[in-house]
């Protein structure tokens, strides 16, 4: 929406066209960082909340950032939304630059220090052939230190499998115990209930109910009687006029109850239980539980017995020889690196050393004056890029584009003032600007309660007077009341009941066609997005690891963590629940020491995180998936 908020005649004006415009970015995100600081020193602690992210939103769009929960998300929607500084990249809204970090630059600050200390180094023969002596060094003991770690990782996991049979048997033992003591439990629990119905027939029920019925009308007679005693407000020949009238008037109802239930407990005493017999079929139900019971203990042994032992001298041999097999590696490769450092060292040692005359000394310090100078200017030049982009995050001008963008947030509770009317919270941005009167806002307000579907009557609640798809309702009006060109909608539904959520969910879609929005909606559930969203991004620990179209990413996921993710949604289908598998994702499976992943396009518009090689197998895939398809059709 382009809208001029200047023009207070208007409400909010509605966009017929709702086709998404691929020619205008409204968004433009570029390896943006967002990195958190814990601690300092040695003891500092780097979160990578959002690690390098790269994605562009067009007019009309509504792009979908999907993950799971801490997956960094929210973190860079706020950092979009200026709520943070990013550590790196930039932002751009409509062409502007509103955010830019620069931590890129501090680091090229350090490297173009070492690299002007290398190449001054490299003026001196003898110094240069040090240095990449040591450099070698430092990147076959960095490979070394690796495998090493392979290695210990692999000798864990052999031993784990190794020691399967001895949890396998603990785990059958302990499960078998549990089922006998649940089974001796429950022949007590029945014989315990029965031993009290027994009980019971041993008891005049009539006349047990008397004396409940006696106890109260004396607990009754007691309190008004005492309380007559302690009355400051009547004379003492009064009270005792009263009491007398208390006392006979509570004699007849004892009287009345004696009467009313003693045929009653005469009558129920013929079908009282005898004690004796009542102790014999105590005894018989003891018998027979204890019969029972012996039943169900000399089957656990046996089914005890029946569990397969563990052989614990065989394994403890195959984990001695697991052990002896990897340590005899690790060795080797720590023999390998004392044997680097012992030769390095000894080539530092003879090294050949350089006899400069006195003019190659001059020479020699005009070029390092002139490496100096060259310096000094690249550091100028990246210190000039810092100084830009502290300003770019403090800019009037961003300041102001910024003003284009608004928020949708998650909780529909705490996101609300609760000390402010709804008028209040919705007009709220159009009393900072100043630039409409009370009439106008008042206007505006009602217009956008109508367009989230609620009555303009509503203005004058509080927030707690509403339910929470109706709270959400509100915050989705305090967004649009601004006519952003952007929203961002923080999961706006995951704080909502089932049905709520498809609520809120067609609100939006009925707005998107409506007003024609630009929106980057984040959610933890892929289902959600797939009808709601055109294009969809799945982020896992700070990065984009897959990015297609919402129906392309549905149709041919690459991404193991994708897969993962479409494996957990749950379908109306019964039949189809009962054998669907859970695909689990294992960041493990990836090898990226040295060939390194990047976002790859493997079909137009869909990109992968993957590597050389995990490129090339999904590629493989993909043609093969897509090609037999394609002859399906023909």
């Amino acid at each position: 929406m382009t809208t001029d908020i200047k023009n207070k005649t208007n409400p909010i004006k509605q966009k017929p066209e709702n086709v998404v415009d691929y020619e205008h970015k409204v968004l433009e995100v570029k390896h943006l960082k967002k990195y958190f600081f814990v601690g300092k020193g040695k003891n500092a602690l780097v979160v990578p909340a959002v690690d390098d992210i790269s994605f562009d939103v067009y007019k009309r769009e509504v792009f979908g950032l999907v993950g799971e929960s801490g997956c960094g998300k929210t973190t860079a929607a706020r950092t979009i939304i200026k709520l943070y500084n990013p550590t790196e990249g930039t932002v751009d809204l409509n062409g502007i630059r509103i955010g830019a970090g620069y931590l890129n630059f501090k680091k090229e600050l350090k490297t173009v220090k070492k690299e002007t200390a290398e190449k001054i180094l490299s003026l001196n023969e003898e110094k240069l052939y040090i240095l990449n002596l040591k450099k070698q060094l430092k990147k076959d003991l960095m490979i070394l230190e690796a495998e090493i770690e392979k290695l210990k990782k692999q000798k864990q996991e052999e031993i784990t499998q190794a020691k399967a049979v001895i949890f396998s048997e603990k785990d059958a033992r302990y499960k078998l115990h549990n089922q006998h003591v649940l089974a001796v439990d429950n022949v007590n629990y029945n014989l315990k209930l029965k031993v009290g119905a027994i009980k019971k027939l041993t008891q005049n029920a009539v006349l047990v109910e008397y004396n409940n019925e006696y106890k109260k009308t004396k607990l009754t007679y007691e309190r008004k009687r005492d309380g007559l005693k302690e009355s400051l407000a009547l004379e003492k020949e009064e009270i005792n006029q009263r009491l007398n009238k208390l006392r006979d008037e509570y004699a007849a109802l004892f009287s009345e109850l004696k009467e009313k239930y003693t045929p009653l407990i005469k009558e129920a005493q013929t079908r009282v239980l005898p004690k004796k017999e009542a102790k014999a079929q105590i005894k018989v139900l003891k018998d027979q539980a204890a019969k029972e019971i012996k039943v169900i203990k000399e089957q656990y042994k046996k089914d005890k017995e029946k569990i397969p032992k563990a052989n614990l001298e065989e394994i403890k041999k195959q984990v001695a020889q697991i052990e002896a097999k990897y340590n005899q590696l690790i060795k080797e490769k720590n023999d390998k690196i004392a044997e680097l450092k012992a030769q390095t060292a000894e080539k530092i040692k003879t090294a050949p050393k350089a006899n400069l005359s006195e003019e190659e000394k001059q020479k020699l310090k005009e070029k390092t004056k002139a490496l100096k100078q060259e310096r000094k200017q690249k550091l100028g030049e990246i210190k000039a890029k810092i100084a830009e982009a502290k300003a770019i995050n403090k800019s009037k001008d961003a300041w102001l584009a910024s003003q284009k963008m608004q928020m949708i947030f998650q909780d529909p509770i705490s996101s609300l003032n609760p000390r402010m009317t709804v008028r209040e919270i919705i007009g709220e941005g159009l009393i900072i600007r100043k630039t409409f009167s009370a009439e106008e806002i008042n206007q505006r307000v009602a217009e956008a309660l109508k367009l989230v579907g609620l009555s303009p009557d509503y203005g004058t609640r509080y927030p707690h007077e509403f339910s929470g798809g109706q709270r959400q309702r509100i915050g989705v009006a305090r967004a649009l009341i601004m006519e952003p060109d952007f929203i961002i909608a923080d999961e706006p539904i995951s704080a909502l009941d089932v049905s709520i959520r498809a609520q809120v969910i067609n609100l939006l879609t009925d707005l998107k066609e409506k007003l024609g929005l630009t929106i980057l909606f984040i959610a933890h559930d892929l289902s959600v997005v797939r009808f709601f969203c055109d294009r969809i991004a799945v982020m896992y620990y700070g990065k984009i690891v897959e990015m297609a179209p919402s129906e392309e990413l549905f149709a041919n996921p690459m991404h193991p963590y994708t897969i993962s993710l479409l494996s957990a949604i749950p379908q109306p289908d019964p039949d189809y629940e009962k054998g669907r598998k859970r695909i689990h994702y294992n960041p493990a499976q990836h090898d990226y020491l040295i060939d390194k992943p990047s976002l790859r396009e493997i079909a137009p518009g869909h990109f992968v995180y993957a590597n050389d090689k995990e490129f090339e197998i999904m590629k493989k895939k993909y043609e093969e998936k897509n090609g037999a398809i394609k002859e399906d059709k023909e």
